[in-house]
């Protein structure tokens, strides 16, 4: 059965050509990493991979989100598109030409994470744009499905096209699936993606609103926390293989386990949460469940059954970004939604740069099974205590006017999203 989101054409055209856009991405993250570790032999060298490709996000957030809020949304997000395009293109005819360097890898793996930092509020934003508000719910979880599809099919199509053609196809790939999104959104009609507030509200209001409002700082907090224990499963991902001996085959097959655990932790809290369960709920146990795939994943001795780890913390990673993603879009006021989504961005991006970094570092030292051991309890905790101190708010939705009103300087006059 087609979900009834998808009879939208403009969202169905979108999210046909992310998920083209997401499998190519997972194609550069899986040749890149291999890469790096080939030539260097260093964990430490693959997590500063993840801060190169991050730490444009760490600057670029609160820029990205006033721009989501000021300017046509398909531009932003043609003009970003068209800057990863041209990175990866260079990548690949660099890698093509002399051969795989560190410097040409780092370099222009950062242009790409600024391209992605620079468009991912306003892709986000445009979603509400897209569908009807009663949709908007289906059409955020379909969003992390269709990443996980991508998840699921990118890593091993990566895996064996890097140990088919090699590591310039790979990136070569991920540039013209850039250009795919490029096409989709010159189609779209520009009038549906201009946000009205161009001016007014500043960034302090976002996060005067995001520190006062008791949701959106647990929201917020919680996702920042998460990413940085969570994501050393996936940003090493490479020394996991490398551990166990599993090859870049193996590599694809680790990160393609974890997407499709999340295509079936998609399926299930979209089931639970129409069940009842809270969102204020459902994040805590997520948080906590996903730990105990971490835990399996840093002890397998063998690699069924880190695939076995990784597919289950996989459905729970999707729970954190789909419910805490549909919890801020459904929060935030709407002259504030691209700011607040690109506050969303920075608790993503810039913890996994940083979380990923220092357990690379950790694991150059102590080794890989540690690492992850290590984070997966401390996250364990931090999930128990979110448990016994719950935020039922999240669950809520706020009152634009009155959020605004309260955060909007003096003399001017926010207003409303166009529709």
């Amino acid at each position: 059965m087609v979900p009834e989101v998808l009879r939208y054409r403009s969202f169905r055209d979108v999210w046909l050509a992310s998920l083209a856009s997401n499998a190519g991405s997972w194609l550069q993250v899986v040749a890149s990493g291999w890469l790096i570790l080939q030539i260097t032999g260093s964990p430490a060298a693959v997590g500063a991979l993840a801060l190169v490709t991050r730490a444009p996000a760490i600057g670029l957030s609160t820029v990205a989100g006033q721009l989501a809020d000021r300017f046509d949304r398909r531009a932003v997000g043609i003009w970003t598109f068209l800057l990863q395009a041209a990175a990866a293109g260079a990548l690949a005819l660099i890698t093509g030409l002399t051969g795989p360097e560190v410097w040409s890898i780092y370099a222009l793996t950062f242009l790409v994470g600024v391209g992605f930092a620079l468009g991912l509020p306003a892709m986000l934003a445009l979603i509400p744009t897209l569908v009807p508000g009663p949709r908007l719910s289906q059409a955020v979880s379909l969003n992390a499905a269709g990443i996980n599809v991508a998840r699921l099919a990118g890593p091993a199509v990566g895996g064996a096209t890097l140990a088919l053609f090699g590591a310039t196809v790979c990136f070569a790939v991920n540039a013209v699936s850039f250009l795919a999104l490029v096409v989709v959104l010159l189609r779209l009609p520009a009038g549906r993606a201009v946000p009205a507030a161009r001016a007014g509200v500043g960034m302090a209001a976002a996060l005067r609103y995001a520190v006062r409002d008791e949701g959106m700082r647990r929201l917020l907090v919680g996702m920042a926390l998460f990413t940085a224990l969570a994501s050393p499963i996936q940003e090493l991902a490479p020394v996991v293989a490398d551990r166990l001996d599993a090859g870049a085959a193996g590599l694809g097959l680790l990160l393609g386990a974890m997407g499709g655990g999340a295509l079936v932790g998609a399926w299930l809290l979209e089931r639970l949460h129409g069940g009842g369960l809270p969102r204020h709920r459902a994040l805590p146990i997520a948080t906590v469940t996903f730990s105990a795939g971490m835990a399996v994943v840093a002890v397998a001795p063998w690699l069924w059954l880190a695939l076995a780890g990784m597919a289950f913390a996989g459905a729970f990673w999707i729970w954190m970004f789909a419910a805490t993603n549909t919890a801020i879009q459904l929060r935030a006021p709407r002259p504030l939604l691209g700011r607040m989504l690109g506050l969303y961005q920075l608790s993503v991006i810039g913890p996994i740069a940083v979380g990923s970094t220092i357990a690379g570092a950790v694991a150059d030292g102590a080794g890989i099974a540690p690492t992850l051991a290590g984070c997966a309890v401390l996250l364990a905790l931090w999930g128990l205590w979110s448990l016994r101190n719950p935020v039922p708010s999240i669950d809520g939705q706020a009152s634009a006017n009155r959020a605004t009103a309260s955060n909007t300087p003096s003399g001017t006059t926010p207003s409303t999203e166009t529709k």
